[in-house]
């Protein structure tokens, strides 16, 4: 084989390796806003962060926002071309609280109604800055059907959006009614009891997903055995236990 068809034989074969490993970025000159320049080559990004690799081999780690814009929109290209390895890992719990009560008279009894809500605390240990970040939950109760508790659930949805590395936050479930019914004095049910009847809040099931993905679930005590099995990642959860 001639020398020449060893070179181009070279050439293509570096030219599919890149290919086959877009992780091998080119060098690039990235600028700041106030026109300073750096040839570096990406390594790593987030969705605020990037590392870099610059010509001296010296590794870096700089915010997206300190690169004009068409730098940020180069790195977003490499972050859709690279999709970066995320061990998710979450810390959830919640707390319950009464947003609002009434009452009204029904015959002899006198009839609360109590608009209780869960208060959903969700922390982002996955070590990086999460976008697109939704929550999906279920709440357990117990309604009264004639005298007799009967479990049910509520289901609904909140949007989070972006979620930086360490960041907690609170967000608020859609509220569930709840009732109690109290006899008036003298009166006494067919059973001879003058029981108070109340419904309760009993659990909630917390799903976390990351672009349309559940990548974490957590459940409390009070939910019932067998409404949901975990997902891959759950560590705390008190439902396994």
């Amino acid at each position: 084989m001639s020398p020449l068809s060893q070179c181009l034989l070279c050439t293509i074969s570096a030219l599919l390796m890149t290919s086959l490993n877009p992780a091998l970025a080119e060098m690039r000159t990235f600028t700041s806003p106030d026109g300073r320049t750096l040839q570096a080559e990406i390594t790593a990004a987030t969705p605020d962060r990037v590392s870099l690799k610059t010509a001296a081999g010296q590794p870096l780690v700089v915010p997206i926002d300190k690169f004009i814009p068409a730098d940020q929109a180069h790195i977003a290209e490499w972050r859709k071309a690279n999709p970066a390895q995320i061990k998710y890992r979450f810390l959830a719990d919640y707390t319950k609280s009464k947003a609002g009560s009434s009452k009204m008279k029904s015959n002899n009894e006198t009839i609360t109604t109590e608009q209780w809500e869960c208060n959903m605390k969700i922390t982002n240990q996955s070590g990086q800055t999460l976008e697109g970040v939704t929550v999906d939950y279920v709440i357990y109760f117990d309604n009264l059907e004639l005298g007799n508790k009967v479990t049910r659930s509520k289901a609904g949805k909140v949007e989070i959006g972006t979620m930086k590395s360490l960041q907690q936050v609170v967000v608020k479930t859609e509220t569930v009614d709840l009732h109690s019914v109290q006899l008036e004095g003298g009166y006494y049910y067919k059973d001879g009891s003058r029981a108070r009847q109340k419904e309760t809040l009993n659990g909630i099931i917390i799903h976390v997903n990351h672009d349309g993905k559940k990548v974490f679930t957590w459940a409390s005590s009070g939910v019932p055995k067998g409404a949901e099995t975990t997902a891959e990642g759950t560590k705390g959860s008190l439902f396994g236990q």
